[in-house]
């Protein structure tokens, strides 16, 4: 029997809005799948992930109640290209194994699973549509710098380690893509996603 499911990867630039695109579909009725909440999942205490990064790093990287200091992963360790290859390959194949899980089990709908680098990493095998949610650069900067209290050039910085706005809006050459941009007011975004969801349904 063919899956009911429509397979839709949201994706877009840090700070572009995903979380705000992807609780307004869920309000309409679609499943949502986070890969940032499966990447906490992957390394809370008891699990083989946390286990094997205090193996390589060390009990360092725990807080005193025993969960990942996840401020120090990123900013100590993350920041070495060899420690990113290693924290990679320990986590992200568990956190792909989550994600499949979580696809499989939906049987019907549209299920739309955020992944922030879908372009990055090449992906967008597993789905039949992405999403992306594009804003200006200039709006990224200025809400990641009041979201992470840091300055302009951190936050260019967080930017320029991701893929560009054009490589991200080039994804339409491996799926078919729908663009929201996030640039204007809330009540614009609601009708957008409002518009868009009707279109998925429709594709089932």
């Amino acid at each position: 029997m063919a899956n009911k499911t429509l397979k839709v990867a949201l994706t877009g630039g840090i700070a572009s809005g995903k979380t705000l695109v992807s609780d307004l579909l869920e309000i309409h009725g679609c499943h949502i799948v986070d890969l940032d909440v499966i990447a906490r999942e992957v390394v809370l205490p008891g699990t083989e992930g946390l286990k094997e990064l205090i193996e390589i790093f060390g009990e360092s990287i725990l807080l005193t109640d025993g969960t990942l200091n996840r401020k120090h992963l990123r900013d100590e360790l993350y920041k070495k290209g060899r420690n990113r290859a290693i924290i990679e390959q320990i986590l992200h194949p568990k956190i792909l194994q989550k994600m499949k899980a979580s696809m499989d089990e939906c049987q019907e709908g549209v299920i739309v699973i955020v992944i922030p680098l879908l372009v990055e990493k090449n992906l967008w095998e597993p789905f039949d549509r992405a999403i992306v949610v594009d804003c200006e650069i200039e709006s990224q900067l200025s809400r990641l710098m009041s979201r992470e209290n840091i300055d302009k050039e951190k936050a260019e910085v967080m930017l320029m380690a991701q893929a560009s706005r054009e490589q991200r809006l080039q994804l339409n050459d491996y799926l078919p893509t729908d663009v929201i941009e996030n640039n204007s007011k809330i009540s614009d975004l609601k009708e957008k996603v409002a518009s868009l969801n009707q279109k998925l349904l429709s594709l089932q």
